[in-house]
């Protein structure tokens, strides 16, 4: 079974529960990321309901903070013991995010008398749960339960796939994916030899688009920010520190250093410093090209024109000085430095904001790029005067590319989450087409997927209620179950999974509060088998 308690029809808030041959995993744990919602943190709560159902592990697949936002609520109501599996890189990725996330929320209690959403120490504890995985190899999880495998998913650094198996089931999670080459990294690695799973669980997030030509979008930058400046304006790139940043720069700087433009300052500012950093420290997982670079000795990022701000008062300096270019951390324009450099920007005509990622619905970038409109810090919205230009650098496989992702896959059952209605929609039919034998499901937050069809015990007959549970009880002896059950999976069990409906799980309910001597209930509104 598969609960989905954020990500599922939204970008943003990353986080399922997988329930596999009596084993309980955790994948992702993430935040929304703008503004006005009504929770930042997926449904958490469930697991303070349900404290028998926390989970026994839990893995990730990257460090973006829509993936990784609420580790450290999770590290509150988490019992010790239970550890958190990533790549190296996604941990020190990790790091960086939670800890400017903690000073963000002190910053933003103070200012704004906001509730922070978790204590400050629960970001070394919950970085002190994390253990390292290696590439390509299965590792042992839930006891030596089962397997995880962690396959490079490109994306950005440390992100992975994640190929679980256990001993008659198996399933595939995508996490976010890139086909295509990047400047920084390779793209995602091919699957291992074997890998059919029964369940894919895969990214929908540009499911109803096609990117344009990298190479032609990445030359538009390029010459529009050399245009812009020449002509006595200053560039505002807001980028997600993790992934685009790096991009970004290393398009800048090849751009220059081939004479494509004429050379300009850049400035680097905001979290995306430390995060250069990590990227340098791994170095081994770059693509070759800056591998040989860091073995010359040459900075990966960095130039005699593309250097880090090192205060505010730099910060302020650069917006009173001379036609430059700002590279400049969030991405949607969500508070960090590139808020405050966009609050004197839009309003001159001869500037540039140039957006190159995704824009998620109630975001300050979404307003920007879609209305023109900027909200200043005391509510009042002010029109753009300023150019606002879309370029695609978009580190996420699209439509076309991720249905050839599910062809060699051929799972029974494919999820598609983290995107929106019309995104995961086209990429439905894109996928039901391509592959008419997979089950395509676009799960909602919140809804509980049974993977295994259930036939049904009942074969269509009627029993009185204390023979349907005796014979329930009956199956999970002989199939070796022995956790707790919902009345819905009881009720699937007998009836079939084909045949249930909403009357027939309060049915089986009904049943169960008429008889006890084959259920007994546990933790409130589950029911555990009798022993004999």
């Amino acid at each position: 079974m598969i609960t989905f308690w954020g990500g599922a029809n939204e970008v943003g808030a990353s986080c399922m529960l997988i329930e596999i041959e009596e084993s309980r995993i955790l994948v992702d744990a993430g935040i929304r990321m703008g503004p006005g919602q009504d929770t930042q943190l997926p449904d958490l709560t469930a697991l303070e309901r349900h404290r028998g159902r926390f989970p026994d592990a839990v893995l990730l697949t990257h460090a973006h903070t829509d993936h990784t936002g609420a580790l450290p609520a999770l590290e509150c109501i988490l019992p010790a013991g239970v550890l958190t599996y990533c790549t190296p890189a996604t941990k020190a990725i990790t790091k960086v995010l939670l800890e400017d996330a903690v000073k963000r929320q002190r910053r933003e209690g103070e200012q704004r008398g906001e509730e922070p959403l978790y204590p400050p120490e629960a970001v070394p504890a919950a970085l002190a749960r994390m253990v390292d995985v290696p590439w390509r190899e299965p590792v042992p999880i839930c006891g030596g339960a089962l397997t995880a495998t962690w396959i490079p998913a490109g994306h950005i650094l440390g992100a992975a796939m994640i190929y679980i198996e256990g001993q008659r089931e198996s399933l595939l999670i995508t996490g976010d994916v890139s086909v295509a080459n990047q400047r920084t990294l390779p793209n995602l690695d091919v699957l291992p030899t074997g890998c059919r799973p029964d369940v894919m669980v895969m990214e929908a997030t540009y499911g109803n688009r096609q990117h344009k030509n990298r190479a032609e979008q990445e030359f538009a930058l390029a010459r529009d920010v050399a245009e812009t400046i020449a002509a006595g304006g200053k560039v505002l790139i807001p980028v997600f520190a993790v992934g685009r940043s790096q991009e970004v720069l290393l398009v800048l700087k090849r751009a220059m250093q081939r004479n494509c433009v004429p050379e300009f300052p850049v400035y680097v500012d905001g979290m995306v410093r430390r995060v250069n950093q990590v990227y340098s420290d791994f170095s081994a997982e770059l693509t070759s090209s800056l591998r040989r670079k860091v073995k010359r000795g040459e900075d990966v990022f960095y130039s005699k024109t593309i250097r880090p701000v090192s205060s505010r008062e730099e910060s302020d300096s650069i917006l009173s000085g001379e036609p430059c270019c700002i590279v400049a951390s969030s991405g949607m324009l969500v508070g960090g430095m590139s808020s405050y450099y966009a609050e004197y920007l839009v309003q001159a005509p001869k500037n540039l904001i140039a957006i190159t990622g995704y824009q998620a619905e109630g975001t300050p970038g979404r307003a920007l790029e879609q209305e023109r409109v900027w909200t200043l810090d005391d509510g009042t919205s002010v029109n753009v005067a300023c150019k606002v230009t879309s370029y695609s650098l978009s580190a996420h496989a699209d439509s076309k590319e991720l249905t050839g992702l599910v062809q060699p896959v051929q799972p029974r059952k494919l999820f598609l989450v983290h995107g929106d209605d019309a995104a995961r929609a086209a990429l439905a039919e894109a996928a039901r087409s391509a592959v008419p034998n997979v089950e395509v499901t676009l799960p909602e937050n919140g809804r509980v997927y049974s993977v295994r069809e259930h036939p049904g015990i009942s074969r269509g007959k009627h029993f009185a209620n204390d023979r349907i549970l005796a014979e329930l009880s009956d199956h999970l002896l002989q199939i070796g179950y022995t956790r707790s059950f919902a009345a819905w999976e009881l009720a699937e069990m007998w009836f079939g999974t084909s045949a249930m409906t909403r009357l027939k799980e309060a049915f089986l309910q009904w049943c169960l509060s008429l008889d006890w001597r084959f259920f007994a209930r546990d933790r409130d509104v589950f029911y555990r088998r009798r022993q004999a």
